[in-house]
């Protein structure tokens, strides 16, 4: 009896371990994606990378749902939840595709981090969560650490600084709605249905920017290499988010929260290799500002036993 339960403590910890190796590879992974978005705007517009980031996960997950799944998993249900979260991680791709085109990599990544203390002041302000004083602090922290990353009323402030923060917002309530929805559906049926729906609802949107010739947001006609690269993207978004399910079936979230954080090592390394990004000394300032009141509010979430509340990036990436 005595060797049995060694063995299977063994084999959990095998998991474990396993697990957050197979995280830290998908929060490597995934700034790779952010990169290629990132080459792509300098010739198509935000919307559109966004729309074909969707789309191609939509196309590369649809397979794997009818035929393991079956057809009845394309369209989980409340079928009305479900439309409302892809349509709030399609705006929220926009808006964080839009903010790493006219900022470093890192810069706005760091700022997107601090959705998780948006998430708790929501929940306590409009969804009547009990939310302590420590957390709330933790809360003003972090987002003074957004303010000096920002740092509004500087020579170097300029209005896109503000996307980052638009892509958390959005993203707390794709969060706030993916919470609502645990159990709902299969993690791949509700994956491939975020592609479809927020496609959708993108590609509605370029229908309007053509119609309507708003030069900011029609789309172009893509040439191959651009077709290649949102192909890439929408790959690499399936690829990184079954590697963070997977995590997921391994580690239980509250170990694989705090490794999210890797992802700003790997944007801050793409960007300064791929595109000659140095981050000033204030910004670094503000990361760490965000970074410590995130690992504090885990902690405090995690003591009291909720921390699957705020553990988004074992399951999410705007």
């Amino acid at each position: 009896m005595a060797l049995r339960s060694a063995t299977a403590a063994a084999a959990s910890e095998r998991d474990i371990v396993s697990g957050m190796l197979i995280m830290a590879s998908a929060t490597m992974l995934l700034p790779v994606m952010d990169a290629f978005s990132k080459e792509l705007g300098a010739s198509l517009n935000p919307l559109q990378i966004a729309w074909g980031r969707f789309a191609f996960q939509a196309l590369y997950t649809l397979p794997v749902v009818v035929f393991w799944l079956g057809a009845a998993h394309v369209l989980p249900r409340p079928l009305g939840l479900h439309v409302l979260r892809g349509i709030l991680i399609g705006g929220s791709n926009v808006a964080y595709v839009a903010a790493i085109i006219r900022m470093p990599l890192a810069t706005a990544l760091a700022t997107v981090f601090v959705w998780p203390l948006i998430v708790t002041a929501i929940s306590a302000l409009v969804l009547g969560e009990h939310v302590g004083p420590r957390r709330w602090v933790a809360v003003v922290v972090g987002l003074i650490g957004a303010l000096i990353v920002i740092r509004p009323g500087s020579a170097e402030f300029s209005p896109a600084a503000l996307l980052p923060v638009l892509c958390a917002i959005m993203f707390s309530g794709y969060f706030i709605v993916t919470r609502r929805l645990v159990g709902s559906a299969p993690a791949m049926s509700m994956h491939f249905f975020t592609g479809l729906s927020a496609s959708l609802f993108l590609g509605l949107l370029m229908a309007l920017a053509a119609w309507f010739d708003v030069a900011l947001f029609a789309p172009a006609m893509p040439d191959g290499r651009q077709w290649l690269f949102l192909a890439i993207v929408g790959l690499i978004s399936t690829a990184g988010h079954l590697l963070i399910i997977l995590a997921c079936t391994r580690a239980p979230a509250s170990v694989l929260a705090p490794i999210g954080y890797l992802e700003i090592v790997g944007s801050a390394t793409i960007g300064y290799l791929v595109f000659d990004e140095v981050p000033g000394v204030w910004t670094w300032v503000g990361v760490a500002v965000i970074i410590g009141s995130g690992l504090y509010l885990w902690m405090r979430e995690r003591r009291v036993g909720t921390v699957g509340a705020i553990s988004g990036r074992t399951t999410l990436k705007p």
